[in-house]
């Protein structure tokens, strides 16, 4: 295994970099981990993302440039807090479904978080947990002839920047994003390991990547044609029309993933709104604004907690209130439904 550790790099590049190293991996090259630290702040956004999930005014002020990484996932706040790591490999080598991929690549990471200390384990998909507390973001894809998972360290989180820069409908949604972030979004400080310095995360993802591969690691720099493709890719980062990425359909109501099976929702239906806050399997608490409605509001707002993954779960909550209980459905049926 190749380790390439950029050290402290700028935003363009601790996105370029690991982008660059899989475009040009060829069939038989070795696994890479690369590791780099954010310099400066900024919004990363995945490909397949509408840019209005983020306010592009509040990334402004928060002088928070926007960056849209290839591989998937929502919004996520980058600072010189994390150490981010990636390891990339021929596409022939890697396991060949998503969850094979993230078992077998994350668990070295996961052994490498409880090498620092913490009873850290990869929860379901692709989260990398400490009880109900996600302590790396990580993702996936294919670049090329190169499977890329990409992952950080968290050293500290800002969780009221990163609610802030959040395009979302009311004030509600905005304290109910925030609430779960710091109820589910963890890092080494949280966690007591304040500590813990960069050269002591980046030697435990070494040792834990080269026992989990089963070889020798090989300190190296980029080769020719990965500074190549890392510059492409600068290039191509920076570019308004990368940026604004994809036409992509309009979807109905908002929804905000804080961690796997962590969110909120947010929906209208002829001038009911709702919001509603998931964890795991149920509704945890609820919001229905609804003027017509008077008192029973409420009694919605109580019958909408409760589990909603058993088919007809919510629906059977909601029908004693005939036509409200249809509107209440419709407003929050699509953000509950959506995998996004």
């Amino acid at each position: 295994m190749r380790l390439i550790d950029a050290g402290t790099v700028g935003a363009l590049r601790s996105q370029a970099l690991w982008h660059g190293i899989a475009a040009a991996m060829g069939p038989d090259d070795e696994p890479t981990l690369s590791l780099c630290r954010p310099g400066e702040a900024y919004m990363s956004l995945g490909y397949h993302r509408r840019l209005d999930e983020l306010d592009q005014a509040a990334c402004s002020r928060e002088g928070l440039p926007i960056l849209r990484r290839r591989i998937g996932g929502g919004p996520v706040l980058i600072d010189d807090q994390q150490l981010f790591f990636q390891i990339t490999m021929p596409v022939r080598r890697a396991p060949a479904s998503i969850s094979r991929l993230y078992a077998t690549l994350l668990e070295p990471a996961a052994a490498a978080f409880r090498a620092l200390g913490l009873d850290a384990r990869v929860d379901g998909l692709n989260d990398i947990a400490v009880g109900p507390r996600k302590i790396s973001g990580t993702g996936a894809g294919q670049i090329g002839e190169a499977v890329v998972v990409v992952g950080n360290v968290i050293f500290d989180f800002d969780h009221a920047r990163m609610a802030r820069v959040l395009a979302l409908p009311d004030p509600g949604m905005h304290d109910e994003c925030l609430r779960l972030m710091r109820r589910h979004v963890s890092s080494l400080r949280d966690e007591g390991l304040a500590h813990v310095t960069a050269a002591d995360a980046a030697t435990a993802l070494r040792d834990a990547y080269a026992t989990a591969l089963d070889g020798a690691v090989t300190s190296a720099e980029p080769t020719a044609a990965e500074v190549a493709e890392i510059t492409r890719f600068e290039a191509r980062l920076r570019d308004p029309a990368w940026q604004r990425g994809p036409d992509l359909p309009e979807r109905a109501g908002r929804r905000v993933k804080v961690r796997s099976n962590v969110f909120v929702v947010h929906g209208e239906q002829d001038g009911v709104s709702v919001l509603a806050s998931v964890v795991g399997d149920d509704i945890e608490c609820a919001t229905v604004a609804a003027p017509a409605l008077n008192g029973t509001a409420a009694a919605l707002e109580r019958a909408l907690v409760g589990n909603v993954v058993a088919p007809g779960a919510l629906a059977a909550r909601l029908a004693p209130f005939g036509e409200c209980g249809g509107q209440i459905l419709a407003a929050i049926g699509p953000g509950l439904e959506a995998r996004w």
